[in-house]
């Protein structure tokens, strides 16, 4: 049950380090999800916006299509080329920080509140539900944050993805190459990520009342199902 002296601005930080009290708040403020999507969408407009402002897009895109192994004719290459300017970039970024990261939590909440009728849990309203993916996830906000401050750190033009590409398994340990298969997969999965598995597990738990076991298994499996059918994916093909 939310305290009487919780606020939005209180349950950003209990979010890190009291995610007990953090759920328990969020639950029937749903208003209170503008706070973490905002500031989620506005970290990752800065990093599009510093990203491409100090990157060199002919070299980029050069890179592009070769791990892409695209067959292009001069002409079709000029052509796309075109597209590969700075404002370009930083308006499709910019539109894709937007929209996509607010599709995709719409997209999480149905799920969750299909899986609450089918389940029977206490909460199922879509707009509670939308609220808590949205929260499970502010922790990423810290992901373009850190990326800025070392890629700023470095002092270089940008030449490939992998300049801003800073915490992901990838750059941490794997260290794959844009041409290898692999590259987009492990790309994709950050220490952050695990974090908010975790963190949608303990919430979800709380929320349902059903113990971790029934959450983990209702947060894991779409992920499996996901990482699993790209993975077979790239394997095969």
């Amino acid at each position: 049950m939310s305290s009487s002296n919780a606020s939005p601005l209180a349950t950003l930080g209990n979010i890190f380090v009291d995610p007990a009290k953090a759920y328990d708040d969020i639950r029937g403020h749903n208003r209170w999800l503008w706070w973490p999507l905002i500031l989620m969408i506005i970290a990752g407009i800065a990093v599009s916006i510093v990203f491409f402002s100090h990157a060199d897009t002919a070299a980029m895109f050069a890179q592009q299509m070769a791990a892409s192994h695209a067959q292009l004719t001069p002409e079709q290459m000029q052509a796309a080329a075109k597209f590969q300017t700075p404002a370009f970039l930083i308006g499709t970024s910019v539109g894709a920080a937007i929209f996509g990261t607010i599709i995709m939590y719409l997209i999480i909440a149905l799920y969750y509140m299909l899986i609450g009728k089918l389940a029977g849990w206490n909460e199922q309203r879509y707009s509670s539900w939308f609220s808590f993916a949205v929260w499970s996830s502010f922790p990423t906000v810290l992901v373009p944050l850190i990326s800025i401050a070392v890629f700023l750190m470095r002092g270089h033009a940008a030449t490939s993805f992998q300049d801003i590409d800073v915490l992901s398994f990838n750059a941490l340990l794997l260290h794959l190459p844009m041409t290898s298969k692999w590259y987009s997969l492990v790309s994709q999965v950050t220490p952050f990520t695990i974090w908010v598995i975790a963190l949608s597990i303990f919430g979800l738990a709380r929320w349902s009342k059903r113990g971790a076991g029934h959450a983990a298994l209702v947060v894991l499996a779409p992920l499996v199902i996901f990482y699993g059918l790209m993975a077979a994916f790239k394997a095969f093909f």
